[in-house]
């Protein structure tokens, strides 16, 4: 589950390696021109011997992968990528269309199916959305529920190649207590199983107030009218029936996460303007002598709501309002203890007190004096 104090490292760009396979030249060279301008390490092939070469011998995070090539189907690629539980990422981008393929493509796994056509800018900005969704979908946890292995497999297989975070269970009375002990971001629920319901094991779940909001797919092999408006009532968010459309799964399971991230992303700014206007508050009504004291008392303060980590604070701070963002000062490591006055734009007067900080410490400094 992603939260404001605890967010997974994000790879930087120059970190993020994308192999493109792509035996057209204008396009491939467009594609690495317009990435590497981004800041991605990018390599270039136009055949599969020599993009089997480049994934043997280095790092890659993304293959964005042309499906005909000269010396045979990028298809092939696919499955040798997976039988080496490399967890290289496939993209596939295309001029063909055909449906069956298609589905049978989000089945062996690739991320997303992208044809060609458009425009170099808008094919550039479908692949940054793709990167953007590898470095957040690990923070979101799915929980498949399934009596059948194979199903539940399938599934994992679909949407682990998103970055997701699956977790799973066999039965109605599995699938509660891991939702006990798990923060699920959306669970996949099978409606006919053995010991329960899918229905009844959602009931009871519900029962929980903290799960109240808890997304929920539906999954079934009928589509029983009542059974499907009981399903609606008591929550689900979606209804599928099997079998379903492999990628109609993928981008709907995305819809929910997206929406989940703005919503956190909400809060963690909502939360981040909260504390900084309660210290802000309380510093104001500090004498100017015990400012020390006060200064190291907030920073304490705001690493106990964000945590230590270097990289938490940043973040948090990137979501606070910007048009407040000049009455804090943030990223302060040096060592001197010394005050100045400084003025603003708009001629306002600041007083800057900077404290004796350690390497990765963040103080927020603010107290702002009003023109007599």
């Amino acid at each position: 589950m992603f939260s404001c104090k605890s967010q997974k490292q994000r790879l930087e760009n120059k970190n993020f390696t994308i192999l493109i396979v792509e035996d057209s030249r204008v396009i491939n060279n467009t594609l690495t021109s317009r990435l590497q301008e981004k800041g991605f390490n990018c390599l270039q092939s136009y055949d599969l011997a020599t993009a089997r070469d480049i994934l043997q011998n280095n790092e890659i995070t993304l293959v964005i992968l042309d499906l005909h090539l000269p010396d045979g189907e990028g298809e092939d690629l696919i499955e040798e990528i997976k039988e080496a539980n490399k967890a290289t990422k496939i993209v596939i981008f295309t001029s063909e269309n055909d449906l069956l393929r298609r589905d049978e493509l989000f089945r062996l796994g690739i991320l997303d199916y992208l044809l060609k056509g458009k425009n170099a800018n808008l094919t550039v900005k479908e692949i940054l959305n793709i990167i953007q969704s590898i470095q957040i979908n690990p923070d979101y946890t799915l929980l498949i529920v399934d009596d059948s292995r194979v199903i539940r497999k399938m599934m994992q297989k679909i949407l682990s190649s998103c970055g997701y975070t699956i977790i799973e269970a066999k039965n109605g009375a599995e699938a509660i207590e891991k939702v006990k002990e798990t923060n699920v971001d959306l669970m996949l629920l099978d409606m006919q199983m053995p010991d329960m319901s899918g229905l009844d094991a959602l009931k009871q779940i519900k029962q929980d107030e903290k799960n109240f909001h808890l997304p929920v797919f539906m999954i079934s092999s009928t589509l029983d009218i009542e059974v499907m408006r009981d399903a609606y009532k008591a929550g689900v968010l979606d209804y599928f029936k099997k079998p379903f459309s492999p990628e109609e799964l993928k981008l709907k399971v995305e819809q929910v996460i997206r929406q989940k991230q703005i919503e956190t992303d909400l809060q963690c700014t909502l939360r981040v303007s909260e504390v900084c206007s309660t210290l802000l508050d309380e510093f104001y009504a500090s004498a100017i002598f015990y400012a020390d004291f006060k200064l190291k008392q907030t920073n304490e303060k705001f690493q106990n709501e964000f945590g230590n980590d270097v990289t938490n604070m940043t973040q948090a701070f990137e979501r606070f309002d910007i048009r407040l963002m000049e009455d804090i000062i943030m990223s302060m490591k040096n060592r001197k203890n010394y005050s100045t006055i400084i003025g603003d734009k708009e001629n306002q007067t600041y007083l800057v007190k900077l404290l004796p900080v350690e390497e990765h410490e963040f103080l927020i400094i603010f107290e702002k004096l009003r023109k007599v």
